[in-house]
């Protein structure tokens, strides 16, 4: 049988930016395509840049810190760009982005649960809940395709949709670091939206591989 399509439609802003940002980022990819940089290049160094970001917020300066890790994102946004652009696309260059995308964002908490001692136990469930979303995530997509089914998307691997994604964990950074006054009802929210994200997927999973 013809694999089955199923992409949820839930509320998120990764999707639309990602659209947005391909449009707006075009000209300078094909220009770093002519250059000769490579996809794996730039994943490392949006890696890097991340991690530099985490030691400044860890060090007590997280507006400089939220900066550089908007730039970190910047630059993960454009390998994979890059990759399709140059026709560079490999399965090795999506498995590295997701592997660094999930040490750069977990570097993060750890930089602010330093900077954060009072907090450390909300972190602390922030960073399990990383390891289920990406879990969930990435199991479903492994399953899902052993089942023929497609979540969609053009991605190396295929992303269910969640509640908290890179996007969402983006915007907690950025109002913890500028307004770390309400850090703890911040937090509470990034952990509730982690749990349902899990629980969405595994649901989910339960509609589309039973079937």
């Amino acid at each position: 049988p013809p694999p089955t399509a199923f992409a949820p439609s839930v509320p998120m802003i990764d999707e639309p930016f990602r659209r947005w940002f391909a449009s707006v980022a075009a000209a300078p990819v094909a220009r770093m395509a002519r250059g000769g940089i490579t996809p794996d290049a730039l994943t490392w160094t949006g890696f890097g840049v991340a991690l530099i970001a985490a030691w400044l917020v860890a060090r007590g300066q997280p507006l400089m810190g939220i900066t550089v890790w908007l730039v970190s994102r910047i630059v993960d946004g454009v390998d994979g760009l890059l990759a399709r652009q140059a026709n560079r696309a490999t399965l090795y260059g999506g498995y590295l982005d997701i592997t660094l995308d999930m040490g750069a964002y977990s570097a993060m908490a750890v930089g602010f649960a330093t900077s954060m001692p009072e907090l450390q136990g909300r972190w602390g469930l922030v960073l399990v809940g990383y390891v289920l979303a990406i879990t969930t995530t990435l199991a479903l997509s492994s399953l899902a395709e052993r089942a023929d089914r497609q979540l969609g998307g053009n991605r190396s691997l295929q992303f269910t949709p969640g509640l908290a994604e890179a996007g969402e964990t983006t915007a907690m950074y950025v109002a913890i670091a500028i307004l770390p006054v309400f850090a703890r009802w911040i937090l509470d929210l990034c952990i509730v939206l982690l749990a349902l994200t899990a629980i969405q997927r595994t649901v989910l999973a339960k509609r589309l591989l039973r079937s």
